[in-house]
Order: structure tokens, then C-alpha cells, then sequence
């Protein structure tokens, strides 16, 4: 943690001193709409995206994640100019112990060319590894790796090769992290975090900064949630939530990770099963209710998952509307629905509306707690 951060933990007091979002600007995960999560792309529509979190949804933060190192270059300038702070995390889907490694120190030596320059700017060396990087738990690819996590579910599209040694996970994971904090420090000089799933037992005196990504399991009460959440107090460390949501239908909150899982993906086009209904209110009704605790409990920093997910766009029609299915506070309208190198807009939904009047009543109270 820098000094910087310490000065302001001690000042405020308060929880989210960051309010942001998750944005990726394309990861090398198969979506079967191209070898991108996101295939459509230009500065110019980045701009416009990124302008969204600062001129509308009165965040002060953002969240850059991908695998395209230029991408990722140019929207974190576009951030800074708008006075964003950012979460700098590389993805590198799939990818083999050392490939990931080498990633990390080029994302890390790109963050710190920014830092230097006075940027305010902290670097993820990953999320999820157990998951997303290749030999820690078992499965070929991290459709499997995700359904080992979820070994009793039913599921439509990722594929369990479970079970699993949950120790044996647990060290090769905190074996891969020392490696990655270690590239890490080694190129960048500010605070690094770490994005870990609830599924992962981490080794948190590794980073300054505790990183939880929040939507794979529902929890039995809030009472019960605030308990776990809690619990991470006693590394004395800032608590992030790195990545949370839900969908966009009733009771999605309570599939957590698996509300996804609603989709006829073996068809061309894709569509949604039957009994699934949009509900905007649903999905602004849960971040609310999940920003109130997280103020409550005075947490560092949070990430709403996510701002736009072109792949999964709206429909008027329910069975082709994918957005049903997204986590994505923004709606995608193609030109072309059909065709997912169409050129899109997106649209605030009610989620995005409702955290825009949250973050705006916290920054104003974070001012005056400053001010007095």
C-alpha cells in the first residue's frame, strides 16, 4: 500500500473511497463470436464508453482488463485524462504458468510508465488464476477449471472434470501468486492487489491490497455475508471488491456466477431458454443492496461487474435477448443483431442509474467527512 493510500485511509474513514467499474477492452476467452470477448473495437467508441463511468455513473474509477496490451494502453490513458484512478489487470486466458508471468511484468512495466508520470494507478497481478491460468486446478480449458468450482450444479455449458484436491489448489495457487507478486514488484513500484474467487484459499500477505470477486456463490442471509466479508479484517489490509453483480431477471442474484447459465448455446443464434424474463429493477435492486453493505462495512474499494458486454446484446424479442444474461449495467443494441461484428450503442439500464445516485450521495458525504 502506498502512502498515498494510507494518508487517505486515516483521513476518511469511510468506506469506497474508489467507485468504479469493470471494463474490458477484450480478453482471449472463446465467446463463439470471435477469438475476442469483445471483437468490435475502436479509441473513438472507448472513449465514448469510458466517459460513461465519469460524465454519468459518478464513478472515480475503472477497472481495465484484457489481453491487448495496446488496448489496455490507450484505455488507461483515456481514464487518466478523465481523472479515473484504475485497477490495472492483465488477462491472458488459458495461458501456460510462464506466459502469464511475462504478461504480468508487461502489463506491470505499462502501469508503472503511467505511475511515474503521476497517474493514479494500482496493478492486479490476475483474477481467478485457479480458473483462468493453466495448471493449478485441473481441466484442459477454463470452462472446465469454472465448473470444477461449481462440481454440483447443473450446467449447460461449462464441463466439471472434477473432483479436486482442494490443498493441492490451494498450494500451486500460492506457489503461481509468490511468482506473480514477485514480477510484479519487480516493475511496478505501486500497490499491487490480487483478485481472488471465494473459491480460493489465498495467501494475502502477498499483496497490499485484499481483492475479492463477489458474484460466485449466494449467500444464506446479509448478516451471514457481512460475517465472511469481515472475516478478511484480519490482514490489516484495505478490502476491495474487485468484481460484483448479478444478471437481468428475477431472482437472478440467487444462481450467483451460474445466472449466466440461461442460454441455448448449442444453436446458431444463440437463445434464451424459456421462463427467463428481463427485469432491470431485479438486477438495480441487488447492487443497492450489496453498495449499502459494502459502505456499512467500510470497504476500500469497489467494481461494479460490468459496463458493456457487447457479446451479449438486447432484444425486444425475450428469446434472442442475451442482455438477460448479462451482468452488464448498459444495454447493447446492434445495427444488426445478428451479426457480432455489427456496430452497437449501449444504453443505461436501471442498475446504471440507480449506483450513478449511490456513488454521487457517497462522494458528496466522503467530501464533507474530507472537508470537516
Amino acid at each position: 500500500m502506498t502512502n498515498e493510500d494510507r494518508a487517505l485511509l486515516a483521513k476518511n474513514g469511510s468506506g469506497l473511497h474508489y467507485r468504479g467499474v469493470a471494463y474490458d477492452v477484450g480478453s482471449n476467452h472463446q465467446t463463439g463470436q470471435g477469438s475476442l470477448s469483445r471483437m468490435v473495437w475502436s479509441e473513438e467508441l472507448m472513449r465514448s464508453e469510458l466517459d460513461l463511468v465519469a460524465d454519468q455513473l459518478n464513478g472515480n474509477s475503472v477497472t481495465i482488463y484484457g489481453t491487448e496490451l495496446d488496448r489496455l494502453e490507450a484505455g488507461i490513458a483515456h481514464a487518466i485524462d478523465r481523472g479515473l484512478h484504475v485497477w490495472l489487470q492483465p488477462r491472458l486466458m488459458d495461458g501456460a504458468q510462464q506466459d502469464v508471468l511475462d504478461f504480468i511484468g508487461e502489463v506491470g512495466r505499462l502501469g508503472e510508465s503511467f505511475r511515474k508520470r503521476g497517474a493514479d494507478i494500482h496493478l492486479s497481478i490476475g483474477c481467478t488464476h485457479s480458473i483462468q491460468t493453466a495448471g493449478i486446478m485441473p481441466g484442459e480449458f477454463y470452462h472446465n477449471r469454472m465448473g470444477n468450482a461449481f462440481p454440483d450444479a447443473n450446467h449447460h455449458f461449462l464441463k466439471p472434470v472434477g473432483p479436486i484436491d482442494h490443498d493441492d489448489v490451494a498450494r500451486k495457487l500460492n506457489a503461481f501468486l509468490t511468482k506473480a507478486a514477485a514480477v510484479g514488484r519487480s516493475v511496478f513500484k505501486g500497490g499491487i492487489t490480487y483478485s481472488g474467487g471465494p473459491f480460493e484459499d489465498v495467501d494475502w500477505s502477498l499483496v497490499d491490497y485484499i481483492g475479492l470477486v463477489e458474484y460466485y456463490y449466494p449467500h444464506p442471509s446479509r448478516e451471514a455475508y457481512a460475517e465472511e466479508l469481515k472475516s478478511y479484517r484480519q490482514w490489516g489490509k484495505p478490502i476491495v471488491i474487485s468484481e460484483y453483480g448479478t444478471y437481468t431477471y428475477k431472482d437472478c442474484h440467487t444462481k450467483g456466477l451460474l445466472g449466466f447459465d440461461i442460454v441455448d448455446r448449442t444453436v446458431e443464434p444463440p437463445t434464451v431458454f424459456p421462463g427467463f424474463t428481463r427485469d432491470e429493477q431485479a438486477q438495480a435492486d441487488f447492487h443497492l443492496d450489496s453498495l449499502r453493505l459494502f459502505d456499512e462495512l467500510g470497504i476500500y474499494s469497489v467494481a461494479v461487474t460490468e459496463l458493456v458486454h457487447p457479446t451479449h446484446p438486447h432484444s425486444d424479442d425475450q428469446k434472442y435477448d442475451l442482455d438477460t444474461a448479462s451482468m452488464s449495467i448498459t444495454k447493447s443494441i446492434r445495427d444488426d443483431y445478428f451479426d457480432y461484428l455489427s456496430t452497437y450503442r449501449v444504453e443505461p439500464k436501471e442498475s446504471f442509474r440507480a449506483i450513478a445516485r449511490y456513488y454521487e450521495a457517497v462522494a458528496e458525504r466522503n467530501r464533507g467527512q474530507a472537508a470537516a
